[in-house]
């Protein structure tokens, strides 16, 4: 990763959370105090984003490290790791408040005239909140383009997402401002429901992250094509193809005619190395086996 590319993800990040931070903290205490479940409910998402934002930093920070004796090939699957600490902490806040919002609402049929209606304030904090979130989902879609980070493209949607839980909350304390009480705690399930869906990406992209998953067929394909393009590739005995977090491994076999020198077969291989790493940036490293091509052998 570029030094300018870095410092303008680190940019985004900080702005993002001190954002984040204040929102946490707006929602928090005026949800609490206003009687707004729902808006308490986003609270609590703006301060998984505060958590987010945190552990990207410190995830950057680890996985932006050279190579070392203990990490030949790099550090970024810390970044990984963190991603599946996060979806397991999403996965139990989205619980936590769906629980809480059930609950609410059968507390609500049986006491229904001993609830207090959400102040009026809440209405504004909540459109206040929607506002500030759009701003940061422009921040770091406008950063993702320029740095065409996946970290940050990838928290693009985690805040789009809170633009349409900040959104429930909105229009559920607009409506409970009419006796509808119950609305309110509608709006944060659904907002649990949100969080829960950013808790199961998350979940999927850091599982794939961590075990070397394939990527698609398509993208495999492209590299066995430009392999063949190669002068001197006579057949692809093996292809591999490993996903390293945002990045890729590739493993070949080629075969080559039997009655090559050495250098001659060495150079082949150096070829095909050199065109599938300069072709496929995503490619950190491909290694190249070569075989005596079973054909030009007999």
């Amino acid at each position: 990763m570029k030094t300018l590319q870095r410092k303008q993800i680190l940019t985004a990040i900080r702005i993002g959370l001190v954002a984040n931070i204040a929102l946490a903290l707006l929602k928090l205490i005026f949800g609490y105090l206003g009687n707004a479940q729902a808006l308490f409910s986003d609270g609590l998402n703006s301060a998984s984003d505060v958590l987010i934002s945190v552990m990207m930093l410190l995830a950057l920070r680890i996985s932006t490290k050279k190579p070392d004796y203990d990490h030949p090939y790099g550090h970024e699957k810390f970044e990984g790791l963190a991603y599946f600490l996060l979806g397991i902490i999403f996965t139990v806040t989205a619980g936590w408040i769906f629980i809480s919002g059930i609950v609410s609402i059968i507390e609500f049929f049986i006491n229904g005239e001993t609830i207090v209606v959400p102040l009026r304030y809440t209405v504004l904090i909540a459109f206040i909140s929607l506002v500030i979130k759009l701003g940061i989902v422009f921040l770091y879609t406008k950063a993702g383009r320029k740095t065409n980070s996946p970290t940050i493209k990838a928290d693009v949607k985690n805040h789009l997402l809170d633009v349409y839980a900040t959104l429930s909350s909105l229009i559920g304390l607009s409506i409970a401002q009419f006796g509808l009480i119950y609305f309110d705690y509608i709006a944060s399930i659904v907002i649990a429901g949100f969080i829960l869906k950013l808790a199961i990406q998350i979940l999927k992209e850091s599982i794939s992250y961590l075990t070397d998953q394939a990527p698609e067929q398509e993208d495999v394909q492209k590299v066995y094509d430009e392999i063949f393009k190669v002068d001197g590739v006579l057949s692809i005995d093996d292809l591999k193809v490993r996903n390293h977090m945002t990045q890729q491994y590739v493993d070949v076999e080629i075969g080559v005619l039997s009655s090559l020198t050495l250098k001659e077969a060495h150079h082949i291989a150096e070829k095909v190395h050199h065109h599938v790493e300069n072709l496929f940036p995503e490619v950190i490293h491909c290694m190249v086996h070569v075989n005596p091509h079973k054909k030009s052998q007999s």
